[in-house]
């Protein structure tokens, strides 16, 4: 179970970083989330069609995303890459100003950091071996499951499964690997990821979508000036278009369902 910090404790822990190492941002003033020209965001790389790439030339839709936002509030966008098991103490632990990741807004992710409105919306896939008689969830009793650290695919496996061992790993793409290569019978992970790798890769099939209307957010240590003006971006990007414009770059085919463009982040109401 990872740390989980109140929000107390969390701006208590930011405050004491950015006065003793100013770390995130650009070193100036840093107690509203990137008040200084830059905004150091983590993210858990690779995780296409999210994020991908080697530093500093980072692609994805997670990261045309942010670099909008980093436009329009007059920001320049540093990424650092990190552990997902971890992303989110991290953050409240003053290590980033915000976290673009691909992360589903939880209640309990909400118990350390705040999170924005609702930039994507995403379902799970069952990913099996090309031969696997595995049609559907209901028959992983007694399988072993693959599935990425700390992730909503892994509460899944253990939560609504009767897999008999849920197996982590660092990334999305390795736990895929391990469907390819034998180590475990099956694997859960967000359609997106599983569909691009499929494409790119293969070795393996989907098996089953499976319907759970998650909402993607950008997460923040808490409400912040940082945390309203990429509300205010997000909201302009979805009436103008831009939003529409990358998922037809990242997703062909795809509108942006009206749980994006008119969605809110109802946790934090």
């Amino acid at each position: 179970m990872r740390l989980r910090l109140t929000a107390v404790a969390a701006v208590m822990a930011i405050a004491v970083v950015a006065v003793g190492a100013g770390c995130g941002g650009d070193g100036d003033d840093n107690d509203d989330g990137g008040s200084g020209g830059t905004i150091t965001v983590g993210s858990d790389i690779p995780f296409p069609p999210f994020e991908s790439g080697k530093a500093p030339n980072y692609e994805g839709y997670d990261i045309d995303v942010m670099n909008e936002i980093g436009k329009r509030i007059g920001k320049t966008v540093q990424y650092q890459d990190t552990s997902f098991d971890t992303i989110f103490t991290d953050l409240a632990n003053g290590k980033f100003d915000a976290v673009i990741s691909a992360a589903t807004i939880t209640a309990d992710r909400e118990k350390t950091v705040d999170f924005s409105d609702p930039y994507y919306e995403a379902q799970q896939a069952l990913a099996v071996p090309e031969d696997s008689d595995i049609t559907s969830t209901d028959q992983l009793g007694g399988k072993t499951v693959a599935a990425q650290d700390g992730t909503t695919g892994e509460d899944y496996a253990n939560d609504e499964t009767d897999a008999a061992r849920v197996d982590g790993f660092p990334n999305g793409p390795e736990a895929v690997q391990a469907v390819i290569n034998g180590q475990a019978d099956a694997a859960i992970l967000d359609e997106p990821v599983v569909q691009d790798i499929l494409k790119n890769q293969g070795g393996f099939k989907i098996a089953q979508t499976i319907s759970t209307d998650e909402l993607y957010g950008i997460a923040f240590p808490d409400k912040n000036s940082l945390f309203e003006e990429t509300n205010a971006a997000l909201a302009d990007m979805k009436d103008d278009g831009t939003f529409q414009k990358l998922y037809d770059k990242w997703f062909p085919g795809v509108t942006v369902p009206d749980s994006v463009l008119n969605g809110e982040n109802d946790l934090l109401k």
